[in-house]
Formats: C-alpha cells, structure tokens, sequence
C-alpha cells in the first residue's frame, strides 16, 4: 500500500500547489529535493527580489536550462529541424494561432514560441498524413498540426478522459498531477468549431494501456507531451517507436529542464542507442526513426 499523508496548506501554498493537500511522501520529497538543488544552483542575488519561494525557484530553474542550451551542457546535439529535416527551398511557411482569449505559447518564456514553431515546421515539411499525440490537454499543438499539414492528413490525439474515469498506472510526477486536475475542469478544446477541427481526433485512455494495434507501422509524426514521469516517457516512447516507420519523426517536450520530468533522463538514455536533437533555445527533442 501506497504510504501517503497530509501536509501542512501553508507549505503546499509556498510550493505553488494549493489545490493539492495530499502527496505521496517520495514525491514531495523528491519535489523539495529538486527545488532546493535547482535554487542553490542557479539562483542569484537578483532572484531575492522576488519574495516568494516558488518563483524563486521557478526562476533559478530557467536560469539553469538556458545556462545548459547557451553552453551545448544538455547532452545531446543541438540543431534546428530544418538542419535535420532538410526542406525543399529556403522559405517554410507556417500557420499560428493567435486567439485574443490568450493562453498561447507564446509568453514570458522564449523556449515555448522556439518549441511550436519547430513543431509547426516539422509538420510543413514531413507533410505527415497520420499524426499522433499523446497529452491533448486544450488541444493548443493539436490545433497547429492540422493547421500545418496536408488536407488529407489525419492528426489523433490521446488522453486522460475528462470525467476522471481512468487513472493513471504508472508514476506520475507532482506536476503531471496538477495538469491532470487542471484538464478535468470543464473547458472547450482550442480547435472545436473551427474548420481544422474535422482533421482531428480525439482520443482517450491512460497511455501506459492504450491499444495502439491499429496504429502499428502507420503514424508519420509522433509527438510526446503526455504524463513527464521517467516511467510514462519511456512507455509512451516505445510505443511510439511501436507506430512509427522508417522516416517517421517523434519529438519530446519539455527536454532539458532540470525539474521533477523524468524526460532529460530518459533522453539522455534513449540517445545512446539513437541520433536525438535539441533545438537550440528550446524544450524540443526530436529523431528520425532510423
């Protein structure tokens, strides 16, 4: 059985997780490990003025990751995807979403504009006919990829069902934790009643049981922003090497921050039997299936 205990609002609070009261102990205490190292290591002087210990942290930890891609410290080869993917012509047009409502990834943190650009530009010049996803959350990169592929092309798209119904089998982090109660709100996905909406569908189950035969050999772009535990990125990795074809390309997100995310870790893992890129300035991983 599964030890779990209740801790204190006021330290939940001061960690940026209010709504959550209840942890498991090796993942809180995991969380206050990583956050503790993360502040000592790339905090300063400047992050003091900020007056809050989670925006403390949450600003050491972004000097960390630039502080990795500015000095090729992430473990594996930085390229954009035009240099690995190489597009016929010097001109790639891409298609954005720029809502009025917000809530793009185009904010504060520059990594996340680099991530869905490079995202779009895989789609342009893959020109993938089956996409698959894995984390739907608001639909935000599932709107991009029917956007950004041909007419006929057909983008899936794989989580957790919104009622709460199915519950993830394997670790999750504090993090994922908090995006999944997030997702359970009720809320429209970016791409209903718009005319990309008729590419996508939508599909749901834990991706750890997910049947996938259907899909076996077929899927041209795979894209991995489900559950950022080790164990989830690695499930969801193999079964998208189970998809995929030669030329196929599956990407990661969020690779190289050195938070709770087992992504880094599994990548730097899986780089030894494959060729991974980084995109410089981002959170994108990306290979083609060899």
């Amino acid at each position: 059985m599964q030890l779990r205990f209740t801790i204190s609002y006021s330290i939940l609070s001061l960690l940026g997780i209010e709504r959550m009261k209840t942890m498991n102990v090796r993942q809180l205490v995991r969380t206050l490990v990583v956050s503790t190292k993360n502040l000592l290591l790339g905090g300063n002087l400047a992050s003091f003025s900020l007056l809050h210990p989670k925006k403390m942290v949450f600003y050491a930890t972004e000097c960390l990751f630039y502080l990795d891609t500015m000095y090729s410290k992430r473990g594996i080869t930085e390229k954009n995807v035009f240099e690995v993917l190489k597009p016929e012509g010097e001109v790639q047009q891409i298609s954005l979403v720029c809502p009025d409502t917000g809530g793009t990834w185009f904010n504060p943190l520059s990594s996340r504009a680099s991530d869905i650009v490079s995202l779009c530009l895989i789609c342009q010049i893959l020109k993938p006919k089956v996409v698959f996803e894995i984390g739907t959350l608001k639909g935000y990169t599932a709107y991009h990829f029917a956007l950004n592929t041909p007419e006929d092309a057909i983008i899936y798209t794989l989580d957790l069902p919104q009622g709460g119904s199915v519950k993830p089998s394997l670790p999750t982090t504090t993090v994922d934790d908090l995006m999944i109660k997030s997702y359970f709100r009720p809320g429209k996905y970016w791409f209903q009643d718009t005319p990309a909406a008729s590419k996508i569908v939508c599909l749901y189950g834990d991706s750890a049981t997910f049947d996938y035969s259907e899909f076996e050999g077929k899927v041209d772009f795979f894209f991995i922003d489900g559950a950022h535990s080790y164990e989830y990125v690695r499930n969801d990795t193999m079964k998208a090497l189970y998809c995929c074809h030669s030329g196929s390309v599956i990407a990661w997100h969020d690779f190289g921050r050195r938070g709770v995310n087992g992504v880094r870790k599994w990548i730097l893992e899986l780089s030894k039997k494959y060729e991974i890129y980084a995109i410089p300035g981002g959170t994108l991983a990306f290979m083609v299936v060899p």
